[in-house]
């Protein structure tokens, strides 16, 4: 697998590649682009090495220095693009956590694969679970409290996308362990699991503890039809675009399922986790 960092660092590369090819097309060195751009010369090579990321206003000035502004708009896009594919969560909950549940790209998808080593997935989640969840996310960064319209959010969202879409999920048996709530809101969650098994349009897998592993770990991940992940870190939000790391991902996924218990196997093992937890 790939970094799920590299889609977003091999469009910047290809701003900077450019960049530099333009300046020596112009048969420029860095000290005169420079001088033509009115800025210190340390700032040519900080862009080049992609130190710094430069702003439209650098892109603009460095393609009319080589002769070449056509180009400008072009390469702003990129790096506009780039910075879209690794989103820090700061940023990307600016707006609250009920504006990051409407993310257009659920409307837009048909089918979804969702593969999580803790949390458990939003789309299958219960109201108090739900809320749980989004809780801790709220006081763990500190966010303004629109909870419950996040979780009213949440549930609309879930309950539009298992309606009419193909959903695929896999989940590792260690995250049947891992209570986000108290115990009798996370036992609820565990009884849904329960009661969605076997719906027509999803298939739920559970990875057990001592199955041999096909893949190493990964962070959890969600995948919209054939053309995009999104991998959440501690940090940031990852969108992964790039077809071949797309399909790293869907190959991942694909060879974790069949490590995956399903059906009656699945449902013993959530009534193994009801029991500990009742225990």
């Amino acid at each position: 697998m790939t970094s799920p960092l590299s889609t977003a660092e091999e469009a910047h590369k290809a701003v900077a590649d450019r960049l530099t090819r333009m300046m020596e097309d112009a048969d420029l060195s860095g000290a005169r682009l420079a001088a033509l751009c009115g800025w210190d010369r340390s700032k040519t090579h900080r862009i080049i090495n992609r130190k710094t990321i430069p702003k439209p206003a650098d892109i603009r000035a460095w393609c009319t220095a080589c002769g070449r502004p056509e180009e400008a708009e072009a390469l702003i896009d990129t790096t506009r693009t780039a910075k879209t594919l690794y989103v820090q969560w700061t940023q990307y909950l600016k707006g609250g956590l009920s504006k990051a549940q409407r993310n257009g790209i659920y409307q837009e998808t048909r089918s979804f694969r969702v593969y999580s080593c803790g949390v458990l997935p939003g789309m299958l989640q219960t109201e108090a679970y739900a809320r749980g969840i989004l809780r801790t996310i709220r006081r763990f960064r500190s966010l303004p409290d629109d909870v419950e319209d996040a979780v009213q959010a949440r549930l609309e969202r879930s309950d539009a996308t298992l309606r009419s879409n193909q959903v695929s999920v896999l989940i590792e048996e260690s995250a049947l362990y891992m209570p986000m709530t108290d115990r009798p809101q996370h036992a609820e969650q565990l009884e849904h699991f329960l009661s969605v098994i076997g719906r027509p349009n999803l298939a739920f897998g559970i990875i057990p503890h001592m199955s041999r592993r096909p893949v190493w770990p990964l962070e959890s991940f969600y995948a919209f039809d054939d053309r995009e992940v999104q991998v959440e870190t501690l940090t940031a939000m990852v969108r992964v675009t790039n077809r071949a790391e797309v399909g790293a991902y869907l190959s991942a996924f694909v060879q974790l399922g069949r490590a995956a218990a399903y059906g009656s196997q699945a449902k013993a093992l959530i009534r193994r986790a009801l029991d500990a937890i009742g225990a």
